[in-house]
Parts: structure tokens; C-alpha cells; sequence
């Protein structure tokens, strides 16, 4: 693969697009090491190999990662990498746990208010970095940044960093910067490790040991973090929690079959898989909503009308009523897809594009490339969160089409809450400001997730 023509891997979804293109329909990927690799494009097939593996919903794993923990100093993890590595029944065991919680609703719902407060914080930051012409910094992604860590913050752990907003220079402001810097790099030494021919298998090469190096400090500030959490929920045991029943920490620590080391692994991957995410979903967001002010518009009239004699924080009843906003998010990962789409390790042999498929080998459903097909989405090239309607007035849209958090059983677990900080985000940024841009237009490069490939230099006009 990356010895084709076209291979690029800061533009793989040029080259997705370039082989579907020249092959057709249904792709063979071989390379040196792996087992066959089947990719395909179409929806029907995406439900249909959801189908197919739906009690066994293996995928390829991120095998550095995997093979690090699994060789980790004295064992530490006991050969349980974490669920978003492990298969079978391993993965099962956590999964299974952990998602009565983090899926559902009424649990991450509680949190509406808290996430919403770091949104009002965020969105007096924006006020502090305006320019005299109200524009960002080069930077402004390292805000978006600090505003994921302290919301996921609030769910993995029951506290905010205090990173958003800190005073330059301050131990809080310094230790929320050297957290997201592990963050980043773990993306950029796993993109390495799992996207170019995998040497490290071989011999710990530069970025194995910098993967290595780099999962050794978030272990240990988890573990800290992790620590002082019990001890602060243990402080506050008779009292009712922020309000809340039960918070998702205390929760998962208390659960029959989970160990503090299932839970310190889930949060590392909570705080990892939730800081570029959501914020590379939120810059691609407002660089659209910048481009199509016709929809940022009918997005301000919702939140007014929403919103109107609020003076508290937002919940889960104001969020109900927030339909555009969450299609605005929709219709953002209809064009610009944070992930390729949907893969699945096959345990039987299947039929794809009238082609046997046997066990074993990877199917690989580019979901990405659908969002730009005008016979699944008819005026793809245009932003218009009015199709995701219920009335569905530009035709109906496949089920399949749009995965942005997966599908199944393997389906995201951090799916809700990454949900809830966007749209406590976007509406606060629609209540209080109408965002610019004035440069050139911004695309996505690719790594582990996607990521814009221009410095954000948004103005935010108050309104």
C-alpha cells in the first residue's frame, strides 16, 4: 500500500478515493507481515459486516500499543491492554461493565452543568485571546485542547484539571500544557507505530520508545490523578456529590469484576481518545459554520430561542430542545470525518460485492468517504444540517451511512459524553459570539483521528 503512487499518508483520504476510483467498489490490500485487508465503500456492506460480526465484533488492534502494555514493567497490566485493544473475551469483560454507565443517558446527563460551566469558561478565554480585531492565535487548537481535557476531566475523574483559563506560568496552567503534549505525542508516535511498516516488532524503534516513554508519565499522572479522586469522593461519602447520585468514578470503582487497574487503564484511554477528538470535531465545526453564516444564523435563533432568561447553567432539558445544534454536529461529521470508518477482524467467511471473503481477514468500511457521495447525501458539497431533520427534506439517509462513533457492540463508549461537550460548547458559542474566518480554506490531514491542517485563526465577533 505504501508503495503506491498515490500513497500519502497526511492525505489518506485522497488515497482511499484514488483506489476506489481506479479499482471499484471492493479493494485487496495486501501487506508484508498482516493478514489481507478488504475495503469497501457502500453502506449496505458496512450494516452487513456489522451484522455478520455483531457477537464477536473483533477489530485490528493498535498493536504497539497492545504489545507495550502486555510487556509493561512487572506485568502492571496483567495482560489486559484495555478495551480499545483488546478482542474476545478480554474486551468483553470491561466492555460490558463499563458501558452500563458511560452509555447511558440518564447517567452523563447529570454532567450537562458542569461541562457547560467549562464551556462558559472557555468562552471567556476567547474573550481574553481576541486580538484588537477579535482573532485567535496560531494556537487557538491548544485552547480547544485544554477545553476537552478539562471536560472528560470532570467524567473520568469527578474534577476539573484547572488548566482553562489558569494563569500563564501557573503549576496548573503547566501541568494541563504537559498533559495534552503526552496526549499529542502518544497520537503522533502510535500514527508511526500502527500506519508505516512496523519495524518495532523487530526492534524498539524511535517513536516505539518514544510510545513507551511517553504512556509511562500519563500512567503515572492517572495514577495520581485517579488516587486523589478517591480520596477527595472519600471525603465527601455521606454527602450527595455535586448534586449527582453517583458519579461515574465511583461507580466503575465500585463494580463487582472491575479492578482499580480495569479502571485506571479505561480512564488513561478516556483522557487519550477524548482530548483530539472532540476538539478537532469542534475546529472543524465553527471553520464551517464561519463558511456558511446562513446556518450559523438559524443555529443562534435556536440557542436564543432556547436559551431565553437563562441565567444558570444549561441541562439536559435545554439540550432536548437543541435539534439543530446537534444536526450542526452531524452534518460537521458528514463532511469532515474524524475517523476512516469501520473495521472488523472476520470470524467466519462472508460474501462482499459477490466476492468470498474468508476468516481471518480485515474488512475495512470507509465510512469517511461516504459523507461526500451525492447518492447517499444529494448536494453533498454544501453544509445543510436541515437534512438530518426528522422529516428528512433533502431524502432519506442509510443508517449506515454516517458512524462517526462506530456501530455495535464495539460502538464508542465515550460516545455520550463526547455528545454533550460538544453541544453545551457549540451553544454557548452560539449565545455569545458570531465566528469568522478570513484565510485560506482548511482541510484534514491525517494521523490516528484527523486533524485541520491551517493554524484557527477564527475572529469572534460578540453579539
Amino acid at each position: 500500500m505504501m508503495m503506491d503512487k498515490d500513497f500519502n499518508s497526511k492525505r489518506l483520504l485522497k488515497f482511499w478515493a484514488s483506489l476506489m476510483k481506479r479499482y471499484g467498489p471492493i479493494v485487496k490490500l495486501i501487506n508484508p507481515g498482516v493478514s489481507p485487508m478488504i475495503i469497501v465503500a457502500n453502506p449496505d456492506d458496512c450494516e452487513l459486516l456489522n451484522r455478520v460480526t455483531q457477537n464477536q465484533p473483533a477489530r485490528t488492534p493498535l498493536a504497539s500499543l497492545k504489545h507495550l502494555r502486555d510487556n509493561w514493567t512487572d506485568d502492571y497490566f496483567d495482560k489486559r491492554a484495555g478495551i480499545i485493544v483488546e478482542n474476545g473475551d478480554e474486551w468483553w469483560r470491561v466492555r460490558s461493565l463499563v458501558q452500563t454507565t458511560m452509555l447511558k443517558p440518564m447517567v452523563i446527563n447529570e454532567y450537562v452543568p458542569e461541562l457547560d460551566d467549562v464551556s462558559c469558561t472557555f468562552m471567556d478565554r476567547i474573550q481574553e485571546l481576541q486580538d484588537k480585531y477579535g482573532e485567535m492565535p496560531d494556537n487557538f487548537q491548544d485552547e480547544l485542547y485544554k477545553w476537552a481535557l478539562e471536560s472528560v476531566g470532570i467524567v473520568a475523574l469527578d474534577r476539573r484539571f484547572g488548566c482553562l483559563g489558569a494563569p500563564e506560568g501557573s503549576l496548573e496552567a503547566q501541568q494541563g500544557e504537559e498533559l495534552i503534549n503526552l496526549v499529542n505525542t502518544l497520537f503522533s508516535s502510535l500514527s508511526v507505530t500502527e500506519m508505516r511498516t512496523q519495524f518495532w516488532r523487530l526492534f524498539p524503534t524511535p517513536s516505539y520508545r518514544r510510545l513507551k516513554k511517553n504512556h509511562g508519565k500519563l500512567l503515572k499522572v492517572v495514577e495520581q490523578k485517579l488516587d486523589e479522586s478517591v480520596a477527595y469522593l472519600q471525603q465527601r461519602k455521606d454527602e450527595d456529590h455535586m448534586g449527582r447520585k453517583c458519579s461515574v468514578i465511583q461507580t466503575l470503582l465500585s463494580k463487582p469484576g472491575l479492578s482499580k487497574k480495569d479502571v485506571l487503564t479505561f480512564i488513561m484511554d478516556i483522557i487519550f481518545a477524548g482530548i483530539d477528538t472532540t476538539s478537532h470535531t469542534m475546529a472543524f465545526c465553527l471553520y464551517l459554520l464561519a463558511r456558511n453564516p446562513e446556518a450559523q444564523k438559524k443555529l443562534q435563533e435556536e440557542v436564543d430561542h432556547v436559551t431565553a432568561g437563562l441565567q444558570g447553567p444549561l441541562t439536559s432539558k435545554h439540550m432536548a430542545h437543541l435539534s439543530y445544534t446537534k444536526a450542526v454536529i452531524k452534518e460537521t461529521f458528514r463532511i469532515f470525518p474524524l475517523t476512516f470508518g469501520l473495521a472488523r477482524i472476520l470470524n467466519r467467511d462472508m460474501v462482499l460485492q459477490g466476492y468470498r471473503i474468508p476468516a481471518g481477514y480485515s474488512v475495512f468500511v470507509l465510512n469517511c468517504l461516504m459523507g461526500w457521495d451525492e447518492s447517499m447525501y444529494p448536494r453533498a458539497n454544501e453544509f445543510l444540517p436541515e437534512r438530518w431533520n426528522r422529516a428528512r427534506p433533502l431524502g432519506n439517509i442509510h443508517p449506515y451511512a454516517s458512524i462517526p462513533f462506530g456501530a455495535g457492540p464495539r460502538m464508542c463508549v465515550g460516545r455520550r459524553v463526547a455528545e454533550q461537550e460538544m453541544y453545551t460548547l457549540l451553544a454557548r458559542m452560539a449565545q455569545r459570539f458570531t465566528v469568522e474566518y478570513h484565510y485560506e480554506d482548511i482541510e484534514q490531514l491525517t494521523g490516528l483521528v484527523l486533524y485541520p491542517s491551517r493554524p484557527l485563526r477564527f475572529s469572534f465577533v460578540p453579539r
